[in-house]
């Protein structure tokens, strides 16, 4: 065996959804297995079959040392039940116990270092291989946030699914030992906003500290900031799946109020989820048709160019961790109006984004409309936001990110 096998220290990553093609959770979890490859680890991925195929499309044109794929499978009856919401939760249940039944006999003959929980990210759900007895890191972390009741409309017919996963979510704090236990056993728990780092304290979390990864690599971020090319009319960009909580339907009563003097043109990039039948009939309720430019889903090289080719990113999701594309969008130069909620609000300076208040939906639409027709006609502003933002993404880098977490690593003992 080489030396320097044996001498790597050994991680188990559990990534129930990586995936390289891919952002979000997917994106976020094949970073992860690159930063610890990158420190001299040699990695472990736990995950799903559903990223096989493009995991070892991308192993087969970059052959990567010292890291190992494990694609752990629960039975096809249960696969049969993860299109509803209580499916998906009673999948990664059944995915956990299968992965912590491979990991322990796994752990016997490898000896891990460190146990690192990626995903889900969500709080409640936990981990099974807290049993390990290893050093665990769980994160980054969200599911400590929950709609806002004064919103209830703009999840259209979804309010009961919301009260359905707030109400499983409940249960699973107050009743879930894996959730309790992983909170204990764990050295360092991340998480993305303050709702859920009080919930890691409150459930036993005794080192928790606020995080929030990006989900694409260095290389995306321009070497500078790109110049871009303001026209007289200012073009809105909107990013995201299809769900009732992203609030499309309140970016569009907003935009419907925007003073007909200002030309604008919206840009819609979405087009999966439970509300993509409705958005044809808001449009023309709300006459908007005309200055909406819905493109559904396209690859991430247009998304990149959207983030370039725009005036400003209008963010209104209604219930999130933190949003990713906020971060994106930044790290393109391009400035954000988002709704001030849970990890804008905790992470994001308020030089580097307008933030919106979220008292009422009047209010929260009234403060849009005033935005963006104040960005219109001071687009000395416009820039300064995207300075200012661009230099915050540049440090959210995974290279500055890295150096945090090592720093934090040994601050906490993890690293000895």
């Amino acid at each position: 065996m080489d030396i320097n096998t044996v001498l790597r220290k050994k991680v188990l990553l559990s990534a129930y959804q990586c995936d390289p093609t891919k952002g979000s959770e997917y994106g976020r979890s094949w970073n992860w297995a690159m930063t610890y490859l990158s420190e001299g680890y040699e990695v472990w991925c736990f995950t799903t079959p559903k990223g096989k195929e493009n995991i070892e499309a991308y192993l087969k044109q970059h052959p990567t040392p010292h890291l190992q794929f494990l694609y752990i499978e629960v039975p096809t009856w249960v696969d049969r039940l993860y299109g509803n919401m209580l499916g998906v939760y009673f999948h990664y249940f059944i995915w956990q116990g299968e992965a912590y039944r491979v990991a322990k006999n796994l752990d016997r003959r490898v000896d891990f270092d460190l146990i690192h929980h990626v995903s889900y990210g969500s709080i409640q759900m936990g981990t099974s291989l807290w049993k390990l007895g290893k050093k665990l890191v769980m994160g980054s972390m969200g599911g400590g946030q929950f709609p806002m009741l004064a919103f209830k409309k703009y999840f259209t017919g979804n309010w009961k699914r919301e009260l359905m996963r707030n109400w499983i979510s409940r249960l699973l704090e107050i009743f879930s030992p894996n959730m309790r236990q992983s909170l204990k056993k764990s050295a360092l728990v991340l998480v993305q906003n303050k709702e859920t780092f009080d919930m890691a304290k409150k459930n036993g979390a005794k080192q928790v500290r606020l995080f929030v990864e990006n989900n694409f690599p260095d290389a995306m971020i321009p070497p500078s900031l790109p110049e871009r090319i303001h026209n007289k009319e200012l073009k809105i960009l909107w990013v995201g799946r299809l769900f009732a909580r992203k609030g499309l339907l309140l970016a569009l009563e907003a935009l419907s109020k925007i003073n007909q003097s200002i030309p604008f043109q919206l840009t819609i990039l979405g087009g999966q989820g439970e509300v993509k039948h409705l958005v044809p009939i808001w449009l023309k309720e709300l006459g908007l048709a005309p200055k909406v430019d819905w493109r559904g889903q396209v690859p991430w090289e247009e998304v990149k160019q959207a983030y370039q080719t725009h005036d400003l990113l209008l963010f209104t999701s209604l219930r999130e961790s933190f949003g990713h594309q906020t971060l994106e969008a930044m790290a393109f130069g391009l400035p954000v109006v988002a709704l001030n909620i849970t990890g804008i609000r905790d992470v994001v300076p308020a030089n580097c984004a307008i933030k919106i208040p979220v008292g009422t939906p009047e209010e929260s639409i009234q403060k849009i409309v005033e935005e963006i027709e104040y960005l219109y006609t001071h687009r000395e502003k416009l820039e300064e936001l995207s300075k200012n933002g661009y230099e915050f993404a540049k440090r959210q880098s995974w290279q500055v990110q890295k150096q945090f977490l090592w720093d934090l690593y040994k601050e906490v003992n993890i690293l000895t």
